[in-house]
C-alpha cells in the first residue's frame, strides 16, 4: 500500500507505483534553487532539498507529477497542505489520490477508467498496481491506451522517430514519459497527437508564446490545458472555439456543469463521431461520406474519426470537406434539434391520456424496444408506433436503468410487457430478456429515437410474409435533415460494414428497390420470430453492443434465410439519439469487428473487397442475374408507343429472376409516383440518369451485368460505342420492337414515293454490335428480318390478358382513340388528320348524328392537336382509362404508315370494345376482317366512313368481334405465354 512521501521516495522503500519517481537531472534542470544549493553536493542532497524545502514550494518530482496542477485542481488538498496535514499535493497523491485523482495535466484518471473495463481498482490491486496512473505508465502507454485525450501515444512515436530520436530512448520510458521528459528540456516540443499543433498554436497565440518564454509554462500543450482562459485558445488550425460553441448551444451547460475544460474537449471526445462541425467551412459530414477511402480507413480502425483524418490525409490528399454552396442540404444539428424539441413539446399529450397497447388473443407482432432516458424520445417512438400498426401487437419495453421519467412508463403506456434493470446491461442483453417474453409470429426490433413513415409496419409484415425463406426485413433510415442514414447494409470482406447510400437523397434511384440485402440494423429490423428463438436471440459475444445486428443477419443467412430491404419501410431516426458516441464506443465498435471476423471466416472470404468500385455488386446478395434494360425513357404504360410492351418485358424479366436496372436514354422527365409505381418493385428505375451519363454508369458497373437488353434498334446503334468502351462482356439482346424500315416503306407508298425497302433495311441493321439475339414483334417482321440475313431472330409479341368492360351495345356511345403521339408527324397523329379531314367527313353524310370521336394519350410539349374540329373531342393524358372504355362503342384506328403491331387494339379488345382499323393494321395483327375487327384499305376512307357506320348500328356483328377479338387475345397473348416467350429467349 503506498505511503507518504518520504518514505516512498526513499531508495529502499519496498513499495514503487510507477509514478513515485524522483527524477534529479529533471529536477535540478528546472529548478534553479535546487540546483545551485545541490551544487557539488552528493547525488541525494537534490532529493533531501525536495522533500525539506522543495515540496513546500509546489516544486514537483518529476516530470510525470505536476505539483501545482494538482493543488490547482483539487483546492481542498490545497487547504489540507497549508493546514500542514500533508507535505504537498505529492504527499496527499502518494497517500490517498492515488486511487482516483489525476496527478498531470496530461493524465484524466476518470477517462482511463470509462474507457476500459478492466481498470477497476479492484482488479488493478489484484494485478500489483497502484491506482490507473501506475498501470497506464506501467504497460498503458506501450499498449497504445488512451489516458488523455490530447495524447497518442502511437502518433508521438512516430514523430519522435522521424524527429531523430532513437527506439531505444522512447521505448525505455514509454511514449508518455518521454513526451514529458522532453517538455521544456529545450528540443522543440513535438504534437502529442494529431488533434494538437504545438508550432500553430504559439505562432496564433502571441500572448501563449509569451507567456511560455516567461516560464510560465513550460510548453504549448501545458498552456493550452492549464491556462485559466480555456475558451480563448484554439489547438490546431482546423478548429474554433468560437463558432463551435455558436453553433451548439448545449455544450456551454456540459462546460458550466464540469463535463469538459473547453469545447475542444467534447469535441474531440464525442463531438467528432457525431461528425459536428469543429468550423464554419469544415462539414466532416460530407467529408467522410463524399470519399469511399475515408469510410474505409474509419470502418477498418486505421484512423479514429472523420476530423483526424482530414488533418492526416485529408488536408495533404487535398479532399474536399466541404460541399458547394448550391448542393448544401438542410444541417443536420438545427435539425436534430428539431427533433427533440417536438419530441419535448409532446410530452403534454401525454400527461391525461395514456398509449394503449392492448390486444385480444394472439398478437400478429411482437415489439422490442430498449430505452435508458430519454423518455421524451421514447414517447414519441412509441406513439409513432401506436399511430402506424392497428393490429394486434405485445409491446415489451426494456428500462435499462433509468433515472428520468422512463423509470414510471407503466403511468403513460397500457397493455404493454415492462422490464426494469437495476442496472444498465447494454442493448443487446435487454433485447435477448425481452426475447423470452415474445409470444408473436413477427418480432421487431425498434429504437427509441424513431418515428415510423406511412405504412412501415404494415410494408415489413407483408414483405416477411411474401416468402417463407425471408429471415428479416429492414428499411430505408433517413436522419433527421433529410439525407438516409441507409438503404439497407454492407459486409465487406474485411469484416467491416456501412449503410448503403448513407448522406444520399431517400429519393435516389439506388434506394428504391426491394433487393436481398447482407443486413439491417436493428434500429428497425423485423424478424421471423421463432428464426430469432432458434438463433439463440443477439449473440452475447458482442455485449454490450455493436455488430449484434449484423451478426444475427449473418446467422440467418447461413441458415438459408434472406434479409430484404423494402423502401415502403420508411422511418426517421435521431441518429446517436439514445446513445453518446464516444471513444470507449468506437473502441466497442472494433472490438465488435473483430469477434464478428473471427466468427464468420468463411462468410467473409465470398464477401466483395471494400471499395467504392464494388458497391454496385455488394448492394445486393448475390443471386438473382443483373440485367441492364435501356430504353428511350421509363417504360410507362400511359406513354403508349411501345412502351406498353417494354413494360411487360420489364414485369416479366422481373418475374424470371433477374433484377432488372431500367436506363431511360432520354432522361424520365416524369412524376415519381408513376416512375416507380408503374415498374416491379424490384427493378431498380434510374430515372436521374440519360444517354450523356451512359459512359460513367457502364465504367461504374462494368462487370455488374449478366445481360443487356436494348430496346429499339435505334437506341442500339446509339449505345454501341459506350458499351465497347466501357469493355461490357454481357451479352445483348436487341428487341427492334418495330422495324423503322416497314414504317418508312408504308410511308412512302402513301406518298406515291419510290422506296427501296430491301436496301433501307440491311442500312437499319449495318454495322450493329454483335448480338445475342434480336426480337421482332411478329412473325412477318422476323421473316423479313431473316431474310436480310439476320442470324437468331426470335418473336416476343404482346401480352394483353382481357379484361372486357360490361356495359351493354346500347348503353354506349360515341367513337374512342388512344394512343401517343411523341414527335411531329407521327402515325398516330397523320391517323388523326386522316380522320378528321377525310373520314369524318363522309360520316356526317352516312349518319345523321356522327358520333364524336374522344381521343386520349400523351402528347409531347409543342403539338397542338386543336384544328381537328368540333366532331373530334381530346381528352389529353388520362390517369385511368377504362371509364372511356366502358362507355364507348367502338374503336377506330385509320392508322396509314406503321411498324410493330398495334397495341392500342390489343388495349381495345381486351376491354371489349369492338374496332374499324386500316387493313395495315389488320396485316400486323394476323387478324382477320369480319371476325375478330373490321378492316378497311388504306386509301379508302369513304369505306372506313362505311365501316364505322355499320358496326355502330348491329349489335350481333359488334357482339360477334368482340367475342371473335377477345379469343384471340386469350389464344395467342396471353400472360403466362409471354412469359413462356421471353423465358425462351433468355439465356440458359
Amino acid at each position: 500500500m503506498p505511503r507518504p512521501v518520504q518514505e516512498l521516495l526513499q531508495p529502499d522503500c519496498p513499495v514503487k507505483p510507477a509514478w513515485a519517481v524522483f527524477d534529479r537531472g529533471w529536477y535540478l534542470h528546472h529548478y534553479a534553487d535546487a540546483r545551485a544549493l545541490c551544487a557539488a553536493q552528493p547525488p541525494e542532497a537534490a532529493l533531501d532539498y525536495y522533500l525539506h524545502v522543495g515540496a513546500r514550494l509546489s516544486h514537483s518530482p518529476s516530470p510525470l507529477f505536476d505539483e501545482a496542477y494538482y493543488l490547482s485542481r483539487n483546492p481542498d488538498v490545497a487547504e489540507l497542505v497549508r493546514a500542514g496535514r500533508y507535505a504537498c499535493g505529492f504527499d496527499h497523491y502518494c497517500q490517498h489520490g492515488w486511487r482516483g485523482v489525476s496527478p498531470h495535466w496530461l493524465f484524466d484518471d476518470a477517462l482511463y477508467g470509462e474507457l476500459y473495463d478492466d481498470m477497476t481498482l479492484e482488479n488493478l490491486e489484484l494485478h500489483g498496481c497502484f491506482g490507473r496512473y501506475d498501470h497506464y505508465l506501467r504497460s498503458g502507454q506501450r499498449e497504445r491506451r488512451i489516458g488523455h485525450y490530447l495524447f497518442d501515444a502511437s502518433y508521438y512515436r512516430a514523430q519522435a522517430l522521424t524527429s531523430g530520436v532513437t527506439d531505444g530512448e522512447i521505448d525505455g520510458p514509454g511514449p508518455y514519459a518521454h513526451f514529458l521528459a522532453c517538455l521544456g528540456s529545450g528540443r522543440d516540443e513535438l504534437p502529442p497527437s494529431v488533434y494538437f499543433d504545438p508550432g500553430w498554436y504559439v505562432e496564433h497565440h502571441p500572448a501563449a508564446k509569451a507567456e511560455i518564454l516567461q516560464g510560465r509554462y513550460v510548453a504549448a500543450i501545458h498552456h493550452y490545458l492549464t491556462n485559466p482562459s480555456p475558451e480563448s485558445f484554439d489547438p490546431v488550425a482546423q478548429f474554433s472555439e468560437a463558432f463551435y460553441r455558436r453553433r451548439y448551444p448545449d455544450i456551454a451547460a456540459a462546460i458550466a456543469a464540469g463535463m469538459y475544460r473547453n469545447a475542444y474537449q467534447q469535441f474531440v471526445q464525442h463531438g467528432c463521431f457525431e461528425l459536428r462541425q469543429p468550423a464554419a467551412e469544415i462539414d466532416l459530414a460530407y467529408y467522410r461520406d463524399m470519399h469511399r477511402g475515408v469510410r474505409d480507413d474509419l470502418n477498418s480502425g486505421a484512423l479514429r474519426d472523420a476530423f483526424a483524418h482530414l488533418r492526416l490525409v485529408g488536408l495533404a490528399a487535398g479532399l474536399d470537406y466541404s460541399p458547394p454552396a448550391q448542393v448544401q442540404a438542410l444541417e443536420e444539428y438545427p435539425a436534430r434539434e428539431a427533433f427533440i424539441r417536438k419530441a419535448r413539446a409532446d410530452l403534454a399529450l401525454f400527461a391525461r391520456q395514456m398509449l394503449d397497447f392492448t390486444y385480444k388473443g394472439k398478437p400478429d407482432l411482437a415489439v422490442i424496444m430498449v430505452a435508458h432516458n430519454r423518455f421524451e424520445l421514447t414517447m414519441r417512438g412509441l406513439a409513432s408506433l401506436r399511430r402506424n400498426f392497428a393490429g394486434p401487437m405485445q409491446l415489451i419495453f426494456v428500462d435499462n436503468a433509468s433515472v428520468d421519467e422512463t423509470r414510471h412508463i407503466g403511468q403513460h403506456v397500457r397493455g404493454a410487457v415492462l422490464l426494469r434493470n437495476g442496472l444498465n446491461p447494454g442493448f443487446l442483453k435487454a433485447c435477448n430478456q425481452a426475447l423470452a417474453h415474445v409470444a408473436a409470429p413477427a418480432l421487431l426490433y425498434l429504437n427509441n429515437d424513431v418515428e415510423l413513415g406511412y405504412g412501415a409496419v404494415a410494408a415489413a409484415l407483408r414483405r416477411l410474409r411474401d416468402a417463407t425463406d425471408t429471415g428479416a426485413v429492414c428499411g430505408k433510415i433517413t436522419r433527421t435533415h433529410g439525407r438516409l442514414q441507409e438503404a439497407g447494409s454492407i459486409i465487406w470482406s474485411d469484416g467491416t460494414a456501412s449503410g448503403y447510400l448513407r448522406e444520399a437523397s431517400p429519393l435516389a434511384p439506388e434506394a428504391n428497390f426491394v433487393r436481398e440485402v447482407d443486413f439491417g440494423s436493428a434500429v428497425f429490423l423485423l424478424c421471423r420470430a421463432d428464426l430469432v428463438k432458434r438463433l439463440g436471440g443477439f449473440d452475447e459475444d458482442f455485449m454490450p453492443a455493436y455488430y449484434e445486428d449484423a451478426d444475427l443477419c449473418t446467422r440467418m443467412i447461413k441458415a438459408g434465410y434472406r434479409i430484404l430491404y423494402d423502401p415502403a419501410v420508411t422511418l426517421e431516426h435521431l441518429e446517436f439519439g439514445s446513445a453518446a458516441t464516444s471513444e470507449a464506443s468506437m473502441a466497442l465498435m472494433r472490438r465488435g469487428r473483430r469477434i464478428f471476423r473471427a466468427k464468420h471466416e468463411a462468410f467473409l472470404r465470398a464477401q466483395p473487397r471494400s471499395g467504392e468500385q464494388n458497391l454496385p455488386r455488394a448492394r445486393a446478395r448475390p443471386g438473382r442475374k443483373r440485367l441492364l434494360f435501356m430504353e428511350d425513357t421509363v417504360p410507362l404504360r400511359r406513354l403508349g408507343s411501345g412502351f406498353v410492351r417494354s413494360n411487360d418485358i420489364v414485369h416479366a424479366l422481373d418475374a424470371a429472376g433477374y433484377e432488372v436496372h431500367v436506363f431511360p436514354l432520354n432522361g424520365a422527365p416524369y412524376e415519381l409516383v408513376s416512375l416507380l409505381g408503374d415498374m416491379p418493385e424490384r427493378a431498380e428505375i434510374l430515372y436521374d440518369r440519360a444517354f450523356m451519363g451512359l459512359e460513367p454508369f457502364l465504367a461504374e458497373r462494368r462487370d455488374l451485368y449478366d445481360l443487356v437488353w436494348v430496346a429499339r434498334t435505334h437506341n442500339l446503334r446509339r449505345v454501341s460505342g459506350a458499351l465497347a468502351k466501357a469493355g461490357l462482356r454481357a451479352p445483348v439482346i436487341l428487341d427492334t420492337e418495330a422495324l423503322v424500315s416497314r414504317r418508312e416503306a408504308t410511308q412512302a407508298a402513301l406518298a406515291g414515293k419510290p422506296f427501296d425497302f430491301a436496301k433501307a433495311l440491311m442500312e437499319e441493321f449495318a454495322g450493329l454490335p454483335e448480338t445475342l439475339k434480336i426480337l421482332a414483334v411478329s412473325e412477318a417482321e422476323a421473316v423479313l428480318l431473316r431474310g436480310a440475313g439476320q442470324r437468331n431472330v426470335a418473336v416476343l409479341g404482346t401480352s394483353r390478358v382481357p379484361e372486357p368492360t360490361q356495359a351493354a351495345f346500347a348503353a354506349r356511345e360515341g367513337l374512342l382513340f388512344i394512343g401517343a403521339i411523341h414527335q411531329p408527324g407521327a402515325p398516330n397523329e397523320d391517323a388523326l388528320h386522316f380522320y378528321a379531314d377525310h373520314i369524318q367527313p363522309v360520316l356526317a353524310r352516312l349518319m345523321q348524328t356522327p358520333p364524336v370521336l374522344n381521343v386520349a394519350g400523351h402528347l409531347a410539349a409543342g403539338l397542338e392537336l386543336a384544328e381537328l374540329g368540333g366532331a373530334v373531342r381530346l381528352l389529353g393524358e388520362v390517369a385511368e382509362t377504362r371509364p372511356l372504355y366502358e362507355t364507348a362503342r367502338l374503336f377506330v384506328a385509320p392508322t396509314r404508315f406503321a411498324a410493330g403491331t398495334p397495341y392500342k387494339i390489343y388495349e381495345a379488345a381486351a376491354m371489349g370494345v369492338p374496332c374499324v382499323v386500316t387493313s395495315l393494321l389488320a396485316e400486323q395483327l394476323g387478324w382477320r376482317d369480319g371476325e375478330e375487327l373490321l378492316a378497311v384499305p388504306v386509301d379508302k376512307p369513304g369505306a372506313f366512313a362505311a365501316a364505322i357506320a355499320r358496326l355502330y348500328h348491329d349489335e350481333e356483328l359488334w357482339t360477334r368481334l368482340r367475342v371473335g377479338a377477345l379469343k384471340r387475345l386469350v389464344e395467342e397473348h396471353g400472360a403466362e405465354a409471354f412469359s413462356r416467350q421471353i423465358r425462351a429467349i433468355l439465356p440458359a
